[in-house]
């Protein structure tokens, strides 16, 4: 099952965030990314792209593209902070999810992106390549976060548009809040409509368990603490109706 894939993807640890990647290789979580893929027999595109740091340093990220035929897309970033943690639910899960939704949707735009972590700089390319047409028209864009706990309880963040309006037609009971930075800001501040979606467990009186947000970049990040059959639902019942 692919959902098992992220008990070998939190073994495969870059060097550090995106500030040290290099022009020569893909980091090791890209490498391992693309070998699923082509294991799975998904097409992708590997995407090196260039920028630069305050300093005016040369910096080089990695996006690799699935694409589709659809007017929808569905990311997640790659990249981590802390290569000492398994940065399990931020974000590999996600990373596997959107892999797993494709499989499941192959007409799906599916974009796993790399920079989040350093103010969203794939995120960045990516909205610049798609409103020059590179992935014809895309009407939204479904950012996905923290996505290896909940199942089918889900929060998404406050911004109103259609896919906001999608999402709680089809999910009215799901939790509306502000949240932190991600890359659907991104999108959204380049005039592409996205929202992020990021399920959670529930707690005994019914309400999220938000405790689950403050893992991440630690040590306590670990891939024990997410569920293969969450992360199952959430693909199949929630993200797949949500994209067809």
């Amino acid at each position: 099952m692919i959902y098992d894939e992220i008990y070998n993807f939190c073994k495969v640890k870059n060097s550090g965030h995106f500030l040290h990647n290099t022009l020569e290789l893909p980091t090791p979580r890209v490498q391992f990314i693309v070998d699923l893929l082509e294991r799975e027999g998904i097409p992708y595109d590997l995407i090196m792209f260039k920028t630069e740091s305050i300093e005016g340093t040369a910096l080089f990220g990695w996006n690799v593209i699935l694409p589709g035929t659809s007017n929808r897309m569905v990311t997640a970033h790659h990249d981590i902070v802390n290569p000492e943690s398994d940065n399990a639910n931020d974000n590999s899960c996600s990373v596997i999810n959107s892999i797993a939704l494709k499989k499941l949707l192959p007409e799906l735009n599916v974009a796993i992106i790399d920079g989040e972590e350093v103010g969203g700089v794939g995120s960045t390319y990516l909205a610049r390549q798609i409103n020059e047409g590179f992935y014809h028209q895309i009407d939204w864009v479904l950012n996905l976060e923290l996505t290896g706990r909940g199942g089918k309880t889900f929060l998404i963040d406050s911004s109103i548009g259609p896919l906001h309006d999608r999402v709680i037609s089809m999910f009215p009971n799901c939790t509306v809040m502000p949240v932190p930075f991600n890359d659907s800001e991104i999108f959204r501040d380049n005039g592409i409509d996205s929202i992020v979606i990021n399920p959670l467990p529930l707690l005994e009186d019914g309400s999220l368990d938000t405790s689950v947000l403050h893992l991440c970049h630690s040590i306590e990040d670990s891939v024990d603490k997410i569920s293969i059959s969450d992360m199952k639902e959430f693909v199949e019942d929630v993200l797949l109706p949500l994209c067809r």
